[in-house]
């Protein structure tokens, strides 16, 4: 049985100490940039390299959160950003951002990159090509089971990070737009405003909360999770205090080790009840929940009133201070010193892995002309470890009668071989020491993708610049019935899970449109787990076959299971919205994955996507054709969860439910029961009617979720006709006001 990593949280220094006296194996942090949780206090370059250091006396790891998209504008700070803190050690850095990742692979080798959950990777396709493309760590969708995580893990055999403790988002991470939208603080970019702990209204039930998850608390259930085989156990919380730090870390040392030395004897380890009401109060919601681990969704898990929060009284407070806020780790050390007459003075130290140093003075001991130096003087010298990270567990002293060194002298010998032997173990712990320093490379370009008819994307010019995506089979239906009508109309994208609605009448109609010289692409649905990938492979070989273009895919699960299909062999693969492409080197990895095009994410200002355009697109003029959402109801949230399960019992058919915010809008949520998974929309949509003449994009799309077909006709009037009195209310989101 292989021992789990217990990985802990730390927001600021206090934090870090707390994590590293409580018994972490590693500590999650973040600098001051790039990191997804901007509203703590972070550490300074200067912090960062210091606690790296710290934390590998004790054999701690250190792992850098880089964990947001980065706009092109910042990313040639990326490289100088981490340098010192590669240089110093770090263990490892946490990514979300496809750019980043590809820039650090090619500026510091051998640093370990771990795919953030922030990535969305919910099952092993994706997992398998974050594998062989180097990075050796996933922390999957905190949505998957037990079960599928073991099966991620015995597929691909890359180490797995997941989440045991702390508060849960309800949408699955990288897929939240709420915060961003609603306010312009992004949670891909670390400055989420929480917006789904707000009180809503749903069937009439007013101040309710069907968003807010309760907490996570897996210690009873530790030892499944141990013998899952997860590699690393992580801890939520870098927004916290010392407190829960330590706390919530001392515990899950606790029964981690307990269950570790009970495991050979088939002893139980339960759980107390003290230990688990002071996990109760350490700041986490009243009510606790194990998470996703045995089950997919349920009323059980969310918090339905107004959440508030125990608070461990001031005797708990205390002792938590007592054992790990004010009494530092130590290293337990051996001594050796030697008081001969006539020669140096000499000491040796060594700690209980066999690391050992020597030091001589170059005083040597003389014979007392007064009063000698007694043992008793020697050991009380050498004791006075003080503010250095160690103690002597035993100190042997050899010395002859009557001999005599200065207490001075004693003192020195003391700081200079701590001091060396402190640094041996930094040495030791540093990967890089021996390496070279950071290389600098040139940055790679690549070739021209072509599609399938022989011409390069940039190159095909089509006069209808207009993207059809419908959700439903009746938009389907009634829209192949409108193409006459709108010549602009150049392809139509198509809800993947229709597939199963396909009948021979529907096909011919796909035929008749694409003889018209309209494309057609399907398009996969934002999360991609087992259960996805088991539904669609039955439809392969109608994916395949020449009634489809090409694919939008929103993730690299996705993007991995249409290269094991070999879909991508005689189709273009485009990455939609959620593959997020924020800066050229993002753009870089999907050339080098098979992508031929992509959609401008939701998230980047018209500004933005121009100076992107200007500045790096035309590198890849051969390479990528460029899509931009000018109308639609934008998804907010993707989750597991179910509120018609939450507030009833689900009917198991794909319907749209409404629930009402706290200002009485109207909020639709679409479930799709054959993953059983919602999709939560703003509630009014996104158009963009009066910009199109600026959007300098090869396609613009309209995407249809609810609209009937009056509406349908109303919204392609609005753009083909020029009939500008089809929208009551409307937005248009971050087209010229962006996120943070």
């Amino acid at each position: 049985m292989k021992k789990p990593e217990l990985l802990a949280p730390a927001g600021d220094m206090s934090c870090f100490m707390a994590a590293i006296n409580a018994g972490a194996d590693a500590i999650y942090l973040g600098g001051e940039e790039y990191g997804a949780r901007a509203y703590a206090s972070n550490f300074s370059k200067e912090e960062l390299c210091e606690a790296v250091s710290y934390a590998h006396l004790f054999g701690v790891k250190v792992y850098l959160t880089v964990n947001t998209l980065v706009k092109e504008r910042e990313f040639d700070r990326l490289v100088s950003f981490i340098e010192p803190f590669y240089e110093q050690g770090l263990d490892g850095v946490i990514v979300q951002d496809l750019g980043v990742l590809l820039q650090l692979k090619e500026s510091f080798p051998g640093l370990e990159l771990h795919a953030s959950t922030q990535m969305g990777i919910a099952g092993s396709y994706g997992a398998k090509l974050l594998k062989d493309f180097g990075v050796c760590r996933v922390v999957p969708a905190r949505e998957l089971s037990l079960e599928e995580i073991c099966d991620m893990k015995q597929r691909v055999g890359i180490d797995i990070e997941s989440f045991i403790h702390g508060a849960m988002c309800y949408c699955y991470s990288g897929h939240c737009l709420y915060s961003s939208f609603l306010g312009g603080r992004s949670g891909n970019r670390g400055r989420c405003a929480g917006p789904c702990r707000l009180p809503f209204e749903v069937n009439g039930k007013k101040d309710v909360y069907p968003l807010s998850l309760k907490d996570m608390c897996t210690v009873s259930i530790l030892p499944q999770l141990i013998d899952s085989g997860i590699d690393s156990f992580k801890i939520e919380g870098r927004m916290k205090n010392p407190y829960y730090v330590a706390g919530v870390t001392s515990i899950y040392r606790k029964y981690i080790d307990l269950y570790e030395d009970n495991h050979a004897s088939n002893r139980t380890v339960r759980v107390s009840e003290k230990d688990m009401e002071l996990l109760k109060k350490l700041y986490l919601r009243v009510d606790l929940q194990e998470g996703y681990y045995h089950r997919h969704n349920g009323r059980e898990m969310i918090t339905m009133h107004k959440p508030g929060y125990h608070s461990a009284d001031e005797k708990e407070f205390l002792s938590i201070k007592e054992k790990y806020l004010d009494c530092d780790r130590k290293i337990k050390l051996f001594a050796e010193i030697k008081l001969k007459i006539g020669e140096k003075l000499f000491i040796t130290i060594w700690d209980e892995k066999g690391n050992t140093t020597s030091l001589y003075m170059e005083e040597t001991v003389s014979i007392a002309q007064k009063r000698p130096v007694l043992k008793e003087d020697v050991l009380k010298q050498l004791n006075k470890t003080g503010n250095t990270p160690f103690y002597f567990e035993t100190i042997s002293v050899i010395m002859d009668d009557n001999v005599f060194v200065s207490l001075k002298t004693l003192g020195e010998i003391r700081r200079n071989v701590l001091t060396l032997f402190q640094k041996q173990l930094v040495d030791l712990a540093n990967p890089r020491m021996q390496s070279q320093s950071v290389q600098d490379k040139s940055l790679s370009r690549v070739t021209a993708i072509t599609d399938k008819k022989g011409e390069t994307i940039h190159q095909k010019k089509i006069s209808s610049r207009y993207r059809i995506c419908c959700q439903s089979m009746e938009q389907l239906i009634f829209l192949l019935q409108l193409l006459t009508q709108y010549p602009q109309i150049g392809a139509i994208e198509i809800n993947a899970f229709l597939l199963q609605e396909f009948s021979d009448d529907i096909i011919n109609k796909l035929k008749e449109a694409k003889n018209q010289g309209i494309d057609c692409y399907l398009v996969f649905p934002p999360v991609f787990r087992q259960k996805a990938a088991d539904w669609f492979l039955p439809y392969r070989g109608l994916m395949a076959s020449d009634l489809f273009d090409g694919f939008f895919c929103n993730s690299l699960d996705t993007l991995s299971f249409l290269r094991e299909c070999r879909l991508q062999d005689e189709k273009v693969i485009i990455a939609d919205y959620g593959l997020y492409v924020f800066n050229e080197k993002a753009m870089e990895f999907l050339s080098q994955n098979g992508i031929s095009g992509m959609v401008v994410p939701y998230e980047l200002t018209h500004y933005e996507w121009l100076d992107m355009k200007k500045n790096v697109l035309y590198k890849f003029t051969s390479a990528f054709g460029s899509e931009y959402l000018v109308y639609g109801y934008l998804p907010f949230m993707r989750t597991a969860n179910c509120i018609k399960k939450t507030f009833g019992k689900c009917n198991h058919k794909n319907e749209a439910i409404t629930i009402k915010d706290r200002t009485q809008k109207e909020i639709s949520v679409f479930n799709q029961c054959e993953v059983c998974e919602n999709t939560i929309y703003n509630s009014i949509p996104l158009s963009l009617h009066g910009e199109t003449d600026k959007i300098e994009a090869d396609y613009l799309r309209i995407s249809f979720t609810m609209e009937d077909e009056i509406q349908m006709v109303q919204v392609l009037d609005l753009f083909m006709k020029k009939r500008k009195d089809a929208l009551y209310e409307y937005t248009k989101g971050h087209f010229k006001k962006g996120i943070e």
